[in-house]
């Protein structure tokens, strides 16, 4: 004889009855719910981002042709592998996130959109950034355990020793900064998020300009240092040469029509120094002349394929989103609550 098993059927025409029948409760939880989402998210700042795209010169030739290729098809970048640059496009990231480079930022001066305000950007950012209210509660209540030392204006900024308030502003800056690199074509991209449209778009160009700065500087100090050393080898051989020719050619002019040959062999002597001396300068202004093509030759050049913007819209928060989320989750944790207290009239 064939058991008998028990099966459980959901009601849905129960449960859509059910739900219907607490409209008037579901009313009641969404109407707060919006209400008190409204409120919550209206206290949060709105903020802009501004986006930039750089194509970096890659100095290098294995990048190129098949092999080159075929790695990048694998998501292997075979440019930045085979430079002999300590830092690569990838490590472009963690620079901006260091101390170093977000100091250099301090003293740029910055206008918001309603020119109202002109600034240097450590006060912006440190006095003129709006906070939702309790974070304004939250940082008054610290301030009451807090040192007075830890909490001192900008003064003097050492990246290496920063005060407390330093430090938080060097934070605060670099979470509005995000870097990331495509590892197939190297392109960068920069994104800068601020409460103001205008200085959003100011503080991502300086950052590019920064950063193409650094890189020119970091690629061409070797070429540099050489350059300056040739100048001042070409000076000095040419003040030599100078004073070679000076002697050789006064000697000359005052024995013109002498005939002896100690006259006439000290003669050649300071011709043949002179000729020396302007051997040397020849030489040393023909390593000049390389030692500037390989500083031209060692500085980078960056494509800008998209320059920074003053956005049209907020990038965040999402106020309509952030409500309509709030008004689902209300009504789905509400409307199980229902069910699940009325689960033996839903279940048969």
């Amino acid at each position: 004889m064939a058991e008998t098993k028990n099966t459980e059927v959901i009601d849905l025409g129960h449960i859509f009855k059910l739900l219907f029948s607490k409209k008037l409760h579901f009313c009641k939880v969404l109407g707060t719910t919006f209400i008190l989402a409204s409120a919550f998210i209206v206290c949060i700042p709105r903020y802009y981002r501004s986006e930039i795209k750089l194509a970096p010169e890659l100095d290098n030739s294995l990048a190129d042709g098949a092999i080159g290729s075929l790695a990048s098809s694998f998501g292997f970048d075979i440019g930045s592998m085979a430079t002999t640059d300590a830092i690569s496009p990838e490590l472009y990231p963690e620079l901006l996130q260091t101390n170093d480079f977000i100091v250099q930022l301090f003293p740029m001066t910055v206008e918001n959109e309603e020119g109202t305000l002109k600034t240097d950007y450590f006060t912006y950012m440190a006095k003129h950034q709006k906070h939702a209210w309790w974070t304004k509660v939250i940082a008054k209540i610290k301030r009451l355990f807090t040192k007075k030392g830890e909490v001192a204006g900008k003064g003097e900024i050492d990246p290496l020793h920063l005060n407390k308030m330093q430090q938080n502003i060097v934070n605060m800056i670099a979470n509005n900064i995000n870097c990331s690199i495509d590892r197939k074509t190297s392109l960068i991209t920069i994104n800068v998020t601020d409460q103001d449209k205008r200085i959003c778009a100011t503080v991502a160009d300086s950052i590019r300009l920064k950063l193409q700065s650094f890189i020119t500087d970091y690629r061409t100090n070797k070429a540099r240092i050489d350059v300056e050393y040739y100048k001042k080898l070409v000076k000095e051989s040419h003040a030599d040469y100078e004073q070679a020719r000076r002697l050789y050619a006064g000697y000359a002019d005052s024995h013109t029509d002498a005939s002896l040959i100690s006259v006439r062999s000290k003669s050649d002597d300071l011709e043949n120094d002179m000729q020396l001396k302007y051997n040397t300068y020849s030489t040393m202004n023909n390593q000049l002349q390389a030692a500037q093509a390989k500083l031209q030759q060692r500085t980078p050049a960056f494509t800008l394929l998209k320059g920074a913007a003053v956005p049209i819209k907020p990038a965040g928060p999402k106020r309509m989103i952030f409500v309509l989320m709030m008004l689902m989750l209300a009504f789905g944790i509400d409307g199980m609550r229902i069910i699940y207290k009325d689960k033996n009239a839903v279940v048969n």
